[in-house]
């Protein structure tokens, strides 16, 4: 799977987000944006049991349900810099789980900055000389967020 193969489904789901909810991406050119979160909310709704409201700023992060031959189950990646920047709007993210094999969407959900901040706990992983253009990230497995038993193919690790 290639950068561009993982940007491609990374907007596809931004498209899906903002075909459910009311949302717009915040450039018209995402092939040349700079910006640290995705999507903003262009007026107020509810997700259940939260509210997001107009102008909110909002991070979309994809994995896979399962990936490589031992069949793990997938991570979102998070930039330090870009996540401290989210929790400091009172962003949020929209979390996915998709099915390698269809791409199909297995889990989403908004989840507030603040309680991805929880999950980290501090706890960065310092990207070294790797050509990274971030310092410091996080990999948040999915299992963190959803029920492994409600999703589908999310059984045994």
């Amino acid at each position: 799977m290639s950068v561009a193969d993982n940007r491609d489904r990374g907007l596809d789901i931004e498209d899906e987000c903002c075909r459910q909810w009311p949302l717009e991406s915040i450039a018209d050119d995402r092939d040349h944006r700079d910006g640290w979160y995705d999507l903003v909310a262009i007026d107020s709704f509810d997700t259940g049991s939260q509210s997001v409201g107009a102008g909110d700023q909002i991070e979309c992060k994809s994995c896979w349900a399962r990936y490589d031959s031992r069949q793990r189950r997938g991570q979102w990646w998070i930039s330090r810099a870009n996540h401290e920047r989210l929790v400091d709007a009172s962003g949020w993210y929209i979390l996915s789980v998709v099915d390698p094999e269809t791409e199909y969407i297995l889990r989403m959900s908004f989840v507030a900055a603040s309680v991805i901040d929880q999950l980290i706990d501090e706890r960065w992983t310092n990207c070294g000389r790797g050509g990274q253009t971030v310092e410091q990230y996080r990999q948040v497995p999915w299992s963190a967020v959803f029920d492994p038993v409600e999703t589908p193919g999310g059984g045994q690790s």
